[in-house]
């Protein structure tokens, strides 16, 4: 899976568009993931969710920076490996992120949130989520050749 030029573009024009107010896009997005039972620990101070959110950000760019060169993606990801392993993240939590900042972005960007930018997010998101679900859990959505072909053998 990969993202085209335009698409691209759409993920860093809505990103530039909520840095200004990334602060207030984290609120928004910290009250959503209230909504949800996490087993990741979240920061609950304020001085935690400062620093927090400018990891966030960090994060985000970094992972859509990377999007074109998924091997570099892939990477950074990994060096991620640890820190949310330590946090106690899941793939359950994984999911909620990925979808409760979807709707942050839908919300903070309005009419803005276009159709294409909504579909360049999500596979983007989908991309980092695989990804993610494959370097901390091992699990993979892909089949490889010889297991495909070892599984048509057997029904065969």
């Amino acid at each position: 899976m990969s993202i085209t030029p335009y698409q691209y573009q759409l993920l860093t024009q809505t990103l530039a568009s909520i840095r200004p107010n990334f602060h207030g896009f984290c609120t928004s997005w910290y009250n959503q993931i209230q909504h949800y039972d996490l087993r990741m620990q979240i920061p609950t101070n304020v001085g935690q969710i400062i620093i927090w959110e400018h990891q966030i950000f960090d994060f985000v760019q970094n992972c859509v920076m990377r999007i074109p060169q998924q091997s570099n993606l892939l990477l950074y990801l990994q060096k991620q490996r640890e820190t949310l392993l330590f946090m106690g993240t899941t793939e359950r939590d994984i999911s909620v992120l990925l979808f409760t900042f979807t709707a942050t972005l839908k919300s903070h960007l309005g009419r803005h949130f276009t159709s294409a930018a909504k579909n360049a997010w999500n596979k983007a998101l989908l991309l980092i989520e695989n990804m993610l679900r494959f370097e901390l859990f091992k699990k993979t959505n892909v089949i490889g050749l010889q297991e495909f072909k070892k599984a048509q053998q057997q029904v065969n």
